[in-house]
């Protein structure tokens, strides 16, 4: 299993880490599913669950981010990831045993790699480079890299394979 997924939205995007991700995902469907039952928002219930399903298996990739949506749906999801963002900054680290309880798709959850607690600030950076990257402000990696959200050191690159 790979450790990144690729994070994209409109022919632009990037790397980020997988239990990151997870984490990220899971605070947007418990959002989303507290809001699904307001007028208009009915299709969050959908959209949660496959969020539920990317937090253990592909992360943001595939149906996470759908270009399909309008833009009041692509508004609200960007809310909802600046909300998680909020709710993830007020505590510095989750324990691993934490994480591993929390309800995803069936029996599955996600998979802390080995650590004891992951820190929240990287994955807050990674729930704002994604509102970048929907916005279009996401400024280009230094040239022949992709950018690397997510991981527990930060914010990195990797190169880009010719």
């Amino acid at each position: 299993m790979s450790k990144t997924h690729y994070v994209e939205y409109r022919s632009d995007g990037f790397w980020g880490y997988d239990v990151a991700q997870g984490i990220l995902l899971k605070h947007l469907a418990d959002l989303a599913e507290a809001r699904a039952e307001e007028l208009g928002l009915s299709w969050l219930k959908e959209a949660a669950q496959s969020w539920r399903a990317g937090a253990v298996f592909y992360g943001f990739a595939s149906s996470c981010i759908k270009e399909s949506w309008s833009a009041e749906q692509m508004a609200v999801f960007v809310d909802l990831v600046g909300e998680a963002c909020e709710i993830l900054a007020a505590r510095e680290k989750i324990p691993a045993e934490e994480i591993t309880l929390w309800p995803m798709v069936d029996e599955l959850h996600i998979f802390p790699r080995g650590a004891k607690e992951v820190f929240t600030a990287p994955v807050v950076e990674l729930g704002r480079a994604i509102i970048s990257l929907i916005e279009g402000s996401l400024p280009a990696p230094p040239a022949g890299t992709w950018w690397c959200f997510g991981f527990p050191e930060g914010r990195t690159t990797i190169r880009k394979l010719e």
